[in-house]
């Protein structure tokens, strides 16, 4: 029982620390380049099927990424922090 405790407080906690970190972050319009975010959409969807709504999708998409891949950098980081204060 302890063990599916434990698991769900790091499930909450990582939960917790991606929201954060999505909301700090602010929107994607102010700190990601719109041609950087055009040709990345040109990848993804080809080039004539490119329009406002996949441009909006193309924002999220990266600014998903990137707050995730900043979170699991975080998570681990300070999983093994609390680790290592734990077995001193």
């Amino acid at each position: 029982m302890a063990t599916l405790v434990h698991r769900l407080a790091k499930v909450a906690f990582f939960l917790l620390l991606l929201v954060v970190i999505g909301r700090s972050m602010g929107l994607p319009y102010n700190w990601l380049n719109h041609d950087f975010v055009l040709k990345v959409g040109i990848l993804i969807y080809g080039p004539g099927e490119i329009g406002a709504e996949a441009i909006d999708d193309t924002y999220f998409y990266i600014h998903f990424i990137i707050v995730m891949i900043i979170t699991i950098f975080i998570y681990f980081i300070t999983m093994k922090l609390i680790r290592k204060i734990r077995t001193k």
